[in-house]
């Protein structure tokens, strides 16, 4: 089977009138257009590969629950186009060596549930789903692969189908494994068909199926990063899931029948069930310090005297302290007493004040 892929610019007429600044906006947004309609058809591909699979494997599952609308019907008049355009943005990918949270505020309750809302409160289990977070030395870390793992622990309900978008910071780089697959399949889902791809650049989409199986604790998956070989000692390099429906089908963890327990326990996986992790390189973070240094220039008028340097008790600038010196000092002394101008000049004032006391008087 042969696809064509034509993207919106396939469509828009190239525009030659306006300013050459207003052509290259035209022509960034057609290409920003074009690249999020080629991401999200690359999702879609996925997520129908998904699809197709699950119903060769599950016909007669399939036929009796609503589980494939659940995977795949979106209604085209009510809001498939409206998730096509979407955005997805990546919130790992920030580069501000921060840890980014975990945020179960993007969940959206499947319409197809057709249920009450359902409120993570109401999961009793302790099933967790969690990233590694790794730090490195930094005399070992640039350039390193290092292999992050994504693991269940303490699952309660069976699931059969499994759904992830995984966001990380787009200094790592994935590196494939000997098949060209960008994700590794872990222990804990040994049994169950798997597949991934990359959307883009900092997003993956990871699926998997099987029979309904209450999954042991181990890993899900694994993905291999190359470090930056420009990496530094205090830097965060996020790694983590985000919920998404990309239009085609919603991430989901669940089993097959979808009932009142499967879908509890999704619920409250991606509400309160999963924990992004990070690559740091260990140490704290370099700073540069910037020195400023200030030169202040200071003129001083003289009445009688030409140079600027003083020596302590030399108010005359003979070049000798003596009588005549403390003889001036007591006289300028009795001048400032009696609110009269003592005639010296600021630096006589400070070879004067030979105490440095700040005062003038006959201690000096």
């Amino acid at each position: 089977m042969i696809i064509s892929v034509l993207t919106l610019t396939d469509y828009m007429p190239l525009i030659t009138t306006g300013s050459d600044t207003e052509k290259l906006h035209i022509e960034n947004r057609r290409f920003g257009m074009g690249k999020r309609c080629l991401n999200r058809f690359i999702s879609a591909i996925t997520s129908l590969a998904l699809l197709i699979a699950v119903y060769h494997c599950f016909p007669n599952s399939l036929l009796k629950t609503t589980s494939i609308s659940a995977l795949t019907t979106i209604s085209a008049n009510e809001h498939a186009s409206d998730e096509f355009d979407k955005i997805i943005e990546n919130p790992f990918n920030y580069q501000d060596d921060k840890e980014v949270p975990y945020d179960g505020t993007h969940w959206v309750q499947p319409k197809e549930w057709n249920c009450p809302t359902i409120k993570p409160k109401d999961y009793k289990g302790g099933i967790m789903l969690y990233f590694d977070k790794i730090g490195l030395e930094p005399d070992y870390a640039n350039g390193k692969v290092q292999r992050v793992y994504f693991s269940i622990t303490g699952a309660t309900e069976p699931v059969g189908y499994i759904k992830f978008h995984v966001f990380y910071d787009t200094r790592l780089t994935v590196k494939e494994n000997s098949n060209g697959e960008v994700i590794n399949t872990g222990k804990a889902l040994q049994d169950f068909t798997t597949g991934s791809s990359m959307v883009e650049e900092g997003q993956l989409v990871f699926y998997a199926y099987s029979n309904d199986t209450i999954l042991n604790n181990g890993s899900i998956f694994t993905i291999d990063f190359i470090v930056p070989e420009n990496a530094e000692q205090g830097d965060v390099y996020p790694i983590g899931i985000s919920y998404v429906d990309d239009g085609i089908a919603y991430d989901t963890f669940i089993n097959s029948e979808q009932n009142d327990a499967g879908k509890v326990q999704m619920t409250y996986v991606f509400t309160k069930g999963i924990f992004n992790g990070y690559i740091k390189i260990q140490g704290e973070k370099k700073t540069t310090t910037v020195v400023t240094t200030t030169v202040t220039t200071t003129t001083t008028s003289t009445k009688n005297v030409s140079h600027v340097d003083h020596k302590l008790g030399d108010v005359n600038y003979d070049g000798q302290i003596n009588a005549v010196d403390a003889s001036s000092v007591l006289s300028y002394y009795a001048m400032i007493s009696t609110n009269k101008d003592g005639g010296y000049t600021e630096e006589q004032k400070l070879a004067a004040d030979v105490n440095n006391d700040g005062q003038i008087n006959a201690v000096d």
